[in-house]
Formats: C-alpha cells, sequence, structure tokens
C-alpha cells in the first residue's frame, strides 16, 4: 500500500462504515425499511462510491505530501542515506537538522515543507541539487545560500541559477515561530 492510499483509505472506509450504519439504523427504526435485498443493494452501492472516493482522493494527492514526520518535543536528524520524497516534517519544541548530501534524491522536483514551532531548522543540501528555498521566521533568523536576514518577520527566498536545468531540484520551504532556519551548500 502507498502512502499516498494509507493517508486516504482510512477516512473513505470509515465514512463508508458511518453511511451503512445510518442505513441499517434507518431500517432498523422502521422509519424507511429497505428489507434484506435493499439492504445488500445499500451496502454494494455504497462500497462503489467508497471505492470512488478512494481513487479520487488518491489522485488529488498525487502531488500532496505522502510522507509526514512529527514530533512534539525533540530532535529531528537525518536524511543521510535515505531515499527523500515530497514530505512534511514538523516539531513543535527542538531542532530540525536534515543532511541531504548523502540523501538519494530522485529525478525531478522533490519538496519539503519544514516547521519547528520554536528551536532551529538546518537543511545542508548537495551541490548538484537545484534550491528554490523559501525561508520564515516570525523571531530569528533565516539565512538561505549565503543570504541573512535576522529580526522580527523574516521571509527569504532564493532559487539556484537555472533552477529548471538541474535533473534533481528541491523545493523547500522552512519555517520557525522562534528560532533560526539554515540552508547550506555541500560541505
Amino acid at each position: 500500500m502507498t502512502a499516498r492510499l494509507s493517508d486516504v483509505l482510512p477516512i473513505t472506509v470509515g465514512t463508508y462504515l458511518v453511511l451503512l450504519g445510518a442505513i441499517f439504523l434507518l431500517d432498523s427504526t422502521g422509519t424507511r425499511p429497505l428489507g434484506v435485498a435493499g439492504l445488500l443493494g445499500a451496502a454494494f452501492g455504497l462500497a462503489f462510491v467508497a471505492l470512488g472516493v478512494l481513487a479520487f482522493l488518491a489522485a488529488w494527492r498525487v502531488r500532496r505530501f505522502s510522507r509526514r514526520l512529527r514530533r512534539a518535543i525533540g530532535h529531528v536528524q537525518g536524511a543521510s542515506g535515505m531515499r527523500v520524497q515530497d514530505a512534511v516534517i514538523s516539531t513543535v519544541l527542538g531542532d530540525i537538522s536534515l543532511d541531504l548530501r548523502d540523501a538519494d534524491l530522485p529525478e525531478g522536483e522533490t519538496e519539503l515543507r519544514v516547521l519547528c514551532w520554536i528551536g532551529a531548522v538546518h537543511v545542508r543540501v548537495p551541490h548538484d541539487v537545484g534550491v528554490d528555498a523559501t525561508a520564515q521566521a516570525i523571531v530569528g533568523a533565516v539565512e538561505v545560500l549565503g543570504n541573512r536576514e535576522e529580526g522580527f518577520a523574516r521571509d527569504l527566498h532564493q532559487r539556484t541559477e537555472g533552477y529548471e536545468r538541474f535533473e534533481r531540484r528541491l523545493r523547500l520551504q522552512l519555517s520557525t515561530v522562534i528560532g533560526e532556519v539554515l540552508v547550506v551548500r555541500g560541505g
């Protein structure tokens, strides 16, 4: 089962069960008697509707984020040697440190959204990857590929020259409420 399917399957199955339960409840009260054939027809009809909804949601989420990593308190570190895909990574209190130099980045564009409420976000990207990064800090500092801003409500956007020509591209949306956001290349 893909990550996208596992995100939408519980919602679809839950909706199906609620609707099926409502039909059975309606039949048991005698308000709208359906009989066995009617109940079976309703169950199959709702199953097809649920599959349709599931297919629609899965298709809608194709460019949505397939992986989410959340941690309330603590540090998130890693990515070295991992296969990186579109993801949302967040923590309330702590630091997020991603070293993508040795990560397996697929061809095309990969999008990472990283949110750290109170703490620091540090991302190290390889030299051979195009970077389109937006960094925000309500109170603190943002530094992207050598450009730095400090203070209140800082917002910085940097894009590698010739971004579209790179075989592998990384779109980063990084933010912190109170803290620091840092994106650096290589060593």
